[in-house]
């Protein structure tokens, strides 16, 4: 459901198609249980190579790791540590962007962090404190009270409580992604206050992925963001190669991917 992975799918989609293979799509829903499963089906279909979003906190990292030395696999998203080709953002030269960008525009922004799901959690709050101190700034996090994937409620309920206990450290707000600050575009809403960076604006928001709906949030939402043509290209550049090469394990290594800042009304 979650627009990111809709978009990544579909290019890979549209790639496998041009190139003669057909792509089978499977999804978790958020259960490792059913990423197992997935796993143990692919393998029983005999499946050329994988391209693998992993659940990242809750996946079951030795059954990925021996599904990866028999079939040729590229993660995405998610990295897990000894785990084929990672491919994805570099959370800390994106992180790092719009910190600075923050910083120069208004007051230095307080980080709220997303729940620990997987590797990009942890290295995006990490990029919020090297880059605030490489400023001279004293970095600012605010936890996430709940866990899962409903990224939206969890950063709704959030602002709600910071709004109304007053314990916002900063008018300026980075969240860890997205689908967070659109919640928080949302308890600022019902809470009366006024989101932007014009006159008459109360707090500042932004957030980190460029999610497809975020140019369309009240106001347009500040980020930084995740190229999905890109990630998706070279995710099946590496996994083509490795079948055409017949090499059933793909030596473990990483991609990062430079993201670009996306100025819009909210921040």
């Amino acid at each position: 459901m979650d627009p990111f992975f809709a978009e990544i799918v579909r290019h890979i989609e549209t790639r496998c198609i041009e190139a003669g293979y057909w792509a089978i799509v499977l999804s978790s829903h958020g259960q490792a249980e059913l990423e197992a499963n997935a796993l143990d089906m692919l393998r029983s279909l005999k499946v050329a190579g994988a391209i693998i979003a992993p659940l990242g906190q809750a996946s079951d990292e030795e059954l990925i790791h021996q599904f990866a030395s028999e079939v040729p696999t590229v993660l995405c998203d998610s990295r897990l540590d000894g785990v084929g080709v990672f491919v994805g953002t570099d959370n800390f030269q994106t992180i790092d962007l719009i910190v600075d960008y923050l910083s120069r525009a208004g007051d230095p922004p307080c980080f709220v962090e997303m729940p620990p799901v997987n590797a990009n959690a942890y290295e995006r709050k990490d990029a919020y404190v090297r880059s605030m101190e490489r400023l001279g700034l004293d970095p600012k996090i605010i936890p996430i009270v709940g866990e899962g994937w409903d990224f939206e409620r969890l950063g709704y309920e959030q602002g709600l409580r910071l709004i109304a206990s007053r314990e916002l450290p900063s008018n300026t707000i980075l969240c860890a992604n997205d689908r967070i600050a659109i919640g928080m575009l949302a308890a600022a809403y019902e809470k009366g206050l006024r989101v932007g960076r014009g006159p008459g604006s109360a707090i500042r928001i932004a957030g980190h992925d460029d999610h497809p709906l975020s140019r369309f949030t009240c106001p347009p939402l500040t980020t930084v963001s995740q190229d999905y043509t890109a990630i998706a290209d070279r995710s099946l550049h590496i996994l083509f190669d490795a079948i055409e090469h017949n090499d059933a394990h793909i030596p473990s290594s990483q991609v990062r991917l430079e993201g670009k800042l996306i100025m819009r009304i909210s921040a």
